[in-house]
């Protein structure tokens, strides 16, 4: 199938790479089909583009910004995309990127959540976590004027 895209102009999506998201995500809960593109130019960030709307939401790998990143997907989540195993998941956080790019925050709190195994997804909102819907991507080391991607020790 190919889409038109103002970011990525027109592309081919081979049908096997579309997503069905049943009940949308939050804040586009009517669009239900998405697809995932990674280019060269914006590594480490991913896409969730909607295929029936110019939508496109940068994603990242979460354990490539915090790796003890360590959501608990509970049973009813795992059955709403027919997943029988944590080893099929694809696991992405969404990110925002304010006018000043070093601002840019993650939402750990409700994660995009892909069965590989059949192309399901779903937000899933973390219950009774510690996990922020705004984590910065970047922090300023004090005393020192720079700032450093995040990473965990």
């Amino acid at each position: 199938m190919k889409i038109n895209t103002t970011k990525f102009g027109e592309t081919e999506i081979e049908e096997d790479k579309i997503i069905v998201f049943s009940d949308g995500i939050l804040g586009f809960e009517s669009i239900k089909r998405f697809t995932i593109i990674k280019t060269e130019d914006t590594i480490p960030f991913y896409w969730l583009q909607a295929l029936d709307e110019d939508i496109s939401l940068p994603c990242i790998d979460p354990l490539e910004f915090f790796p003890q990143y360590t959501p608990i997907i509970n049973e009813e989540d795992m059955i709403k995309i027919d997943a029988y195993s944590v080893y099929d998941l694809l696991v992405l956080n969404t990110i925002v990127v304010r006018e000043k790019p070093f601002c840019a925050t993650a939402n750990l709190a409700a994660p995009i959540v892909v069965n590989i195994a059949n192309n399901r997804g779903a937000q899933i909102v973390i219950q009774n976590s510690d996990y922020k819907v705004r984590e910065p991507l970047v922090q300023i080391k004090e005393g020192s004027g720079s700032a450093g991607i995040i990473k965990a020790d």
